[in-house]
This record gives C-alpha cells, sequence and structure tokens, in this order.
C-alpha cells in the first residue's frame, strides 16, 4: 500500500495553548496514576474495576433492556472466572 503524499505535511504549525493560557482558565492536576508505564495488572483486577465502573455508570444512565442484556453478555463472555 502506498500514499499519495508524503507524511511529512506542509503548511503552518500552530499551537493551541488551550483554555487555561489564552483565557485565564483553571488547570486541574490529576492524582496518582492507575500503573506505571510498562507494568502489567492481573487480567482479574482488570476486569473487576471495569465492571465495577460499567455498574456505577449503568446506575446513573439506565440503558433499555435490549442494550441491557447486550452489557451484561459482554461482560459474561470477558468474565475472567
Amino acid at each position: 500500500m502506498t500514499t499519495p503524499r508524503s507524511l511529512a505535511g506542509a503548511g503552518n504549525v500552530q499551537k493551541d495553548g488551550g483554555p487555561a493560557s489564552s483565557s485565564g482558565g483553571e488547570t486541574q492536576k490529576g492524582g496518582s496514576a492507575p500503573a506505571i508505564d510498562g507494568a502489567t495488572r492481573p487480567y482479574e483486577e482488570v476486569y473487576r474495576d471495569y465492571e465495577t465502573a460499567a455498574k456505577s455508570s449503568l446506575e446513573r444512565n439506565p440503558l433499555p433492556q435490549n442494550l441491557q442484556n447486550l452489557v451484561r453478555d459482554y461482560f459474561t463472555e470477558i468474565n475472567p472466572e
């Protein structure tokens, strides 16, 4: 496969300073990262966190029944147990 032009690009390069630098908006600092770059976590742990977050989201914003079944089936398929 080939591309029709060079990947180098052309035109003016501009940096977007974002709202904090141009309009005095607030900048929030995040907490600790969930993992160190290159580190691994057990699948069971990742699954548990993912499932908990999904359930929490569904409690706030319920889905129609057919989509609830789809989400349930999805988590059943990826369940490590």
